[in-house]
């Protein structure tokens, strides 16, 4: 934890979303292997969305840093 308790949440933000990430990454691989093409899709979809979210999360924290120098900036690229 650092000292700053809104760097702290934005970067539970940007966890959580990457493990979500990794989760459905990891179900769209076995509807590939099922040859489950419909579920497939679907998480090609659920996918897109999520990577919207990780880039606005990211975003955020970059952003936080910036401007209240709480974290150093290499800290969250």
């Amino acid at each position: 934890m650092s000292a700053c308790p809104e760097y702290d949440r934005l970067e539970a933000d940007v966890s959580a979303i990457l493990e979500w990430l990794r989760e459905i990454a990891e179900r769209q691989l076995d509807a590939f292997r099922r040859r489950d093409h419909d579920a497939f899709r679907q998480y090609d979809i659920m996918l897109e969305s999520a990577v919207g979210e990780k880039e606005r999360a990211v975003g955020a924290l970059r952003q936080h840093c910036r401007d209240h120098k709480c974290q150093p900036m290499d800290a969250v690229g």
